[in-house]
């Protein structure tokens, strides 16, 4: 059994590596194709959309797309979000207000790019909400303060604060990590200006531990609230769930070679 949750190496070799294990006989913690799933926005969106859940709308285009079609599509979207299909940490996502600041962008990266993926932009004030999720448990929660023009990242200058999750954003994430078929992650969710519901934006491959240490290192002095330092929770969860699983294997091959 491999548990696995490398944030900054999510790369195509890192991405073959669990498919060859998996395929070799190694359980690996988020599956292959779940992980695979996640990582992947467009799939991602239309999964969730396909299960009942609240997601931004949502194109993926060839790069062939024409400028009128553009208008036609982006009808009605006062802002337009490009995400690179497999990036993390807000690496490389940007918003247009217009169509025709897109469609210079488009121009500009054609050559090497075969697709690009929209999201509308739903405003949502100044923070996001994310909740974490072990094989169908809620095991922590926290906000986002974005500093940035619009993404809440860490790495793009948002601040984390431990806000304990409210009980429909436990279901909606709930409902989220099953509709993507993982065993752990955090949902990414944000609560829309417009119509007041929330919308998930991301439904993480892993889920992260020592979060809260990272926290207290950016915001030194700051007590996050009991219901948020949960690492130790975590870890037995995850030490419990591979213990279990490696029963369940040595169990299937002990009773198999005896048939």
């Amino acid at each position: 059994m491999l548990y696995h949750m490398n944030a900054d190496e999510q790369n195509s070799f890192q991405n073959d590596i669990l498919r060859l294990l998996e395929l070799s006989g190694v359980g690996v913690v988020n599956d292959w194709a779940s992980f695979s799933a996640c990582k992947d926005k467009p799939t991602a969106n239309l999964l969730l959309h396909k299960h009942g859940i609240n997601v931004p709308p949502s194109l993926l285009l060839s790069n062939e797309v024409t400028f009128s079609q553009l208008q036609a599509r982006l009808a009605g979207w006062k802002g337009i979000v490009f995400k690179p299909r497999r990036n993390h940490g807000g690496k490389g996502i940007m918003k247009f207000d217009d169509v025709e600041t897109l469609w210079d962008f488009i121009l500009a990266t054609r050559d090497f790019m075969d697709s690009y993926y929209l999201e509308k932009f739903i405003e949502f004030g100044l923070h996001d909400y994310r909740v974490e999720i072990f094989d169908g448990q809620v095991v922590g929660g926290y906000s986002r303060q974005r500093t940035h023009r619009f993404k809440t990242n860490i790495t793009q200058g948002g601040k984390m604060l431990p806000v304990v999750p409210t009980e429909e954003q436990k279901r909606l994430a709930q409902a989220a990590s099953r509709a993507m078929g993982v065993t752990t992650t955090i949902v990414d969710m944000i609560c829309s200006e417009t119509d007041g519901k929330l919308y998930v934006l991301e439904v993480n491959p892993i889920m992260g531990i020592f979060v809260e240490a990272g926290m207290r290192a950016r915001m030194p002095g700051l007590k996050p609230a009991p219901e948020y330092s949960n690492d130790e929770q975590k870890l037995t969860l995850i030490a419990d769930h591979l213990d279990a699983r490696c029963r369940e294997i040595r169990e299937k091959r002990r009773t198999g070679a005896k048939h």
